[in-house]
């Protein structure tokens, strides 16, 4: 079996890359590492590809994904893993039309490749739950312990693929992820594409880079390291984020590519098992790092979700063999090992709680 993976050096193909290679696929890896020249040097991911090619044998290209020549990678392949995307909502407001170029364009002519030379292959796109815009913060919530908890029960759950993505404020980035998110799903229904749309919440683990605007919770626990103040906006760190491990969310996509649904949309975050508030999340890694933070507090950003939760329903319905497996204690002990320089050692299966 061949696989192409694009984004390969990022958080989430980097993961997808050594689950394919233990499962003997041919491996065929884009990245041009455009996370450094975004967020600087501590988000260069040249050094997790380095890696990567000690542990796994793969054909590496060093290739914007909007080259065409990437199209060409698809031929014969029996999986395509798209994680590559300009993934910042600041750097987007910038650059609008380069990110519609990098995030709609380069889905809709990698899309139309498959099409043509490996109609029978899975594609599965990284979409986000920003593509839903500031619609949760349309529902009303209360203060319940240290954490913001939807009035409404039949949220607990969390919010599902129902939720509307238009009439409401995004920035350029979340539009232009809409947009790839919306051709994904009808090259699978009008074309027949076995293609999915995984509509991420805050994917990290012990690769993720300690970037304040892109990864939160190794940003948290650098802070919390170094002894540094640590500023949190908006909502008095009430607000609540779902969290999945990138190794769970790489079981997921392989499970799609066992059993693909054509054209479906999957919300796929840690759901209400793995959720957090700020607060809540902050207090679990005083209790790792052993200190207590520095915490100030700062004005609202701009559309920031007060609460979002996946809800997990559909995908673990279409995919009953997969489920969250590593809970958040096991997540931030594994940033925190990792950002201590110390070998990660792989939480046993079930371990979440």
């Amino acid at each position: 079996m061949r696989a192409l993976v694009t984004g390969a050096a990022g958080l989430v193909g980097s993961s997808m890359v050594r689950l394919l290679s233990k499962q003997g696929f041919e491996l065929i890896t884009v990245d041009n590492y455009l996370r450094g020249q975004i967020f600087g040097p501590e988000g260069d991911t040249r050094p997790t590809m380095d890696a990567l090619r000690k542990e796994a044998r793969v054909d590496h290209h060093v290739m914007d994904v909007r080259d065409p020549k990437v199209g060409e990678l698809v031929e014969g392949v029996d999986l395509v893993v798209h994680t590559a995307a300009q993934p910042s909502h600041p750097r987007s407001i910038e650059i609008p039309v380069e990110d519609f170029e990098i995030n709609a364009r380069a889905t809709l002519l990698l899309l139309e490749a498959v099409r043509r030379r490996a109609p029978q292959a899975v594609f599965v796109y990284c979409s986000t739950n920003k593509v839903y815009g500031d619609v949760p913060n349309s529902f009303t919530y209360e203060r319940v312990g240290r954490r913001y908890t939807p009035v409404d029960p039949t949220l607990r759950n969390g919010f599902d693929e129902g939720l509307r993505i238009d009439q409401c404020l995004h920035t350029p980035f979340g539009v232009s992820k809409a947009a790839a998110d919306l051709y994904v799903q009808e090259f699978g229904r009008l074309y027949g594409l076995r293609t999915g749309v995984f509509r991420m919440g805050c994917i990290t683990g012990g690769a993720a880079m300690a970037v304040e605007q892109h990864n939160w919770e190794p940003y948290f626990v650098r802070k919390a390291l170094n002894g540094e103040r640590l500023t949190i906006f908006g909502y008095e760190g009430y607000q609540v984020r779902d969290v999945i491990h990138a190794d769970d969310l790489s079981r997921l996509f392989l499970e799609f590519f066992r059993h693909p649904h054509p054209g479906e949309v999957y919300n796929a975050g840690g759901g209400p098992t793995n959720s957090t508030s700020l607060l809540e999340a902050i207090e679990l890694i005083e209790g790792i790092v052993g200190r207590k933070m520095l915490v100030d507090h700062g004005p609202a950003r701009e559309g920031d979700h007060m609460w979002y939760v996946s809800n997990l329903a559909k995908a673990q319905r279409h995919h009953p063999g997969w489920g969250i497996t590593i809970g958040l204690p096991e997540i931030f002990r594994g940033i925190y090992q990792a950002q201590m320089g110390r070998p990660v050692a792989a939480p046993p299966h079930g371990s979440a709680r």
